[in-house]
């Protein structure tokens, strides 16, 4: 019942939790607005490892696609980026950002 209660304000656009709520929310995206993540990039056909980067301030953000070169080094095949994006329910000739899979993120945490 407590849900339903949430649903309907949340419907109606009324703003009826604490101030501690939202503070909760403020800190949370501040710790957030400079956060880098991992992604498969399409582009012209072609997938890469990309990251989104924020700027200092958080009001701008680019990607940043890794080489063929430095995936190698990553361990980090075609074969893998183009599994990721399958998985994603994408194709690689549909241009887009793609979630990595399992598989890429260990890939990831034996960088140190």
């Amino acid at each position: 019942m407590e849900m339903k209660k949430k649903i309907d304000r949340a419907m109606r656009n009324t703003t009826l939790s604490p101030a501690a709520d939202f503070e909760a929310l403020q800190a949370k995206i501040k710790a957030m607005k400079n956060v880098q993540y991992p992604f498969v990039d399409v582009w012209n056909c072609r997938a890469a490892l990309a990251w989104m980067v924020f700027s200092e301030d958080g009001c701008s953000s680019h990607v940043e696609r890794h080489t063929d070169e430095e995936m190698e080094w990553l361990g980090i095949t075609n074969d893998m980026l183009h599994a990721a994006v399958d998985a994603a329910g994408g194709a690689i000739n549909w241009s887009g950002h793609y979630p990595i899979t399992g598989t890429i993120k260990e890939r990831l945490e034996l960088v140190q």
